[in-house]
């Protein structure tokens, strides 16, 4: 039997994942968090059934967020990460030698476990 994993992103429009292992579940008193290892995307964070980040291209939302924001200035000594659960744009703020303090703030601590134990990637 195959697994599937389908999000539902508008009436017209579905987004479908072949799963290989459905590797965590978890409802917290915040939301629902999975995590399934795909073949094409390797592993996945979804909460609520909403992709948060892959293992294929969670570097590209990182990325983004973070190098975008550094570039506008190069002093930046100070960052407040705001939910930042998976751990990838704390993981990229590391590799600037300026940056002296990160706060990251996660309403839902089940989110960090969840990465810490099954994301290794970010």
């Amino acid at each position: 039997m195959e697994l599937w994993y389908t999000e539902n992103q508008t009436q017209n429009v579905n987004f479908s994942m072949k799963v290989k292992n459905h590797l965590y579940s978890h409802q917290s008193p915040f939301q629902k968090i999975d995590v399934l290892d795909t073949y094409e995307f390797g592993r996945v964070l979804v909460i609520d059934n909403w992709t948060m980040v892959t293992e294929k291209d969670e570097f590209i939302y990182h990325e983004m967020i973070t190098h975008v924001a550094m570039a506008t200035n190069k002093n930046i000594k100070n960052v407040l990460v705001i939910g930042a659960g998976d751990g990838g744009t704390v993981r990229e703020l590391t590799r600037y030698e300026t940056i002296e303090n990160i706060d990251m703030v996660e309403i839902d601590e089940a989110v960090v476990i969840a990465s810490k134990e099954h994301l290794p990637f970010t």
